[in-house]
């Protein structure tokens, strides 16, 4: 039997052992309550920082919005405006290119001294005066969303040899070497005629103009599975990689010392391209500054058309 002093020694340590098994409950209620109410005091900090972006990227959004309709509005506004100002300057202009032709031609008389190479001067200058508004304007009806194609039956060797031989001249005076490297019997295409032949007098000419003498400018046409491939390389000045954005863009001009002794308002790329992509296809860029320059055309295999055979003629 129990003493009552070991009873009373064992209440006694068992009461402790409960007050403190009691406190420590307590203060790791306390500890875990302090944890939880700071960790909640983080997630409501995070919660208003989540709802401030939330906001100032609507803000920002709406900023955009805003920014986006004012610049397509500027540039539909840019595009009437070039429009309206070719067209306004194309008719004085032709009468302008009319009457000189007359004057070279000396149907109202001949003409003394040096007024005939006068005359030739006027013509010529009115003829790129006008080349460089219609470049204009394609491009500003391009812009506008108002490019067209008149779509017709065509054949790529036919137009590939009609171009070069537009290009021939500037080519002799530049003493620039052409080479036509077209790939026989090529499948008829749904295109614009007036228009490709456009992008690739708009590609040999730039070609030639920034090739020097006895340089060499190619035109290589090739079918594959994916559709046509039409590649002008030159032997010319060429450019950086950094640069091919910058001429593709219109009025771009490489700022170098060797490409801004050659005139030209930089249309001829952007023009082409956008002509391009019109048909669907894309056009591309590989450039090595001193080495040379080749755009190469692409024309999706959805524009072939089979070729008809000629019917066989009956005795």
């Amino acid at each position: 039997m129990l003493q009552p002093t070991t009873l009373a020694i064992a209440v006694v340590a068992i009461a402790i052992l409960i007050v403190a098994l009691g406190l420590a409950g307590f203060l790791l209620v306390r500890h875990l309550s302090s944890r939880a109410v700071a960790e909640a005091d983080r997630l409501r900090a995070h919660i208003v920082d989540l709802e401030a972006t939330q906001e100032r990227l609507e803000q920002t959004t709406e900023s955009l919005k805003l920014a986006l309709s004012s610049a397509s509005a500027a540039n539909q506004a840019k595009s009437v405006f070039l429009a309206a100002m070719s067209h306004e300057l194309r008719t004085p202009l032709n009468a302008v290119i009319g009457f000189s032709d007359m004057m070279q031609s000396e149907t109202s008389g001949p003409l003394g001294g040096r007024n005939k190479e006068y005359a030739r001067d006027i013509h010529a200058s009115g003829v790129h005066l006008l080349k460089l508004i219609n470049d204009i304007l394609d491009l500003a009806r391009t812009d506008a969303g108002q490019g067209r194609l008149q779509e017709e039956i065509v054949d790529p060797e036919e137009i590939a040899t009609d171009c070069l031989r537009m290009v021939t001249p500037q080519a002799n005076a530049a003493g620039v070497h052409l080479v036509r490297d077209v790939e026989e019997d090529l499948p008829m295409m749904r295109a614009d005629e007036r228009r490709l032949k456009q992008v690739l007098i708009n590609l040999l000419g730039n070609a030639v103009k920034f090739t020097g003498p006895r340089g060499k400018v190619s035109l290589r046409v090739r079918q594959n599975q994916h559709g046509l491939a039409i590649s002008v390389s030159d032997t010319g000045i060429g450019m950086a990689q950094k640069d091919i954005p910058v001429a593709l863009e219109p009025f771009g001009q490489v700022d170098s010392t060797l490409v801004r002794k050659y005139e030209g308002a930089g249309l001829g790329l952007p023009i082409a391209k956008q002509l391009t992509e019109l048909h669907g296809g894309t056009l591309a860029i590989e450039s090595t500054q001193g080495v040379g320059t080749t755009v190469t055309v692409f024309l999706p295999a959805s524009r072939f058309v089979e070729r008809i055979a000629p019917a066989a003629a009956t005795g």
